[in-house]
């Protein structure tokens, strides 16, 4: 399955660099994050489950704002592309509600590649190579930046609920392809 290889593949690096986290920061409450997303963009259209945790701010950065580590997956139930992240999200508060904006690096399991059609290849082929650039994002890297958003509202000390949205790119970087993709989702979040 899909999925299963691609959480299997990547738990050992977002298991080091959550422990890495973890041990940087001080004692503020740590969050789990559970919801849905929806990529409205072709040519990836679909639902996704995102999960993420959230470590407390990292006191070895403090003079950048003591931003917090985090680690999250998302996940396509459509069977496109499946996303792994970290990186730092930096909060502000005003009593219930609060906005996080993040940035990071980002694994992705989608295309790297899409063969374009062209003269001399035949017309099935081309007809497939036409579909397959219709239905998939070509990433041309591996590894892509990542950047979040959330909107939240606290319900109570534990619960809140987000809206949230997330963007991955190459940025264009030694490539000529800018394929990128977005998904927007709600979630619960708890803190521990």
């Amino acid at each position: 399955m899909k999925h299963a290889n691609f959480l299997r593949r990547w738990a050992h690096g977002g298991a080091a660099a959550a422990l890495a986290a973890a041990l940087g920061g001080h004692a503020q409450a740590q969050e789990l994050r559970v919801g849905v997303g929806y990529s409205p963009h072709e040519p990836e259209v679909g639902s996704s489950v995102i999960v993420e945790y959230l470590f407390p701010p990292a006191s070895a950065l403090k003079a950048i704002g003591a931003p917090r580590p985090f680690v999250s997956t998302q996940l396509s139930l459509d069977g496109y592309t499946n996303y792994a992240q970290g990186g730092l999200i930096w909060r502000f508060e005003r009593q219930k509600t609060y906005l996080d904006l993040g940035a990071g690096v980002a694994v992705h399991d989608g295309s790297l590649y899409l063969p374009r059609p062209e003269a001399g290849v035949s017309h099935e082929e081309n007809l497939r190579r036409r579909a397959a650039r219709d239905e998939y994002i070509e990433f041309d890297k591996r590894w892509v930046f990542h950047a979040t958003f959330a909107v939240g509202y606290r319900l109570n000390e534990r619960w809140a609920v987000e809206l949230e949205g997330q963007h991955w790119s190459n940025g264009q970087f030694s490539s000529d392809t800018h394929d990128g993709a977005d998904s927007l989702g709600l979630r619960a979040a708890y803190r521990f």
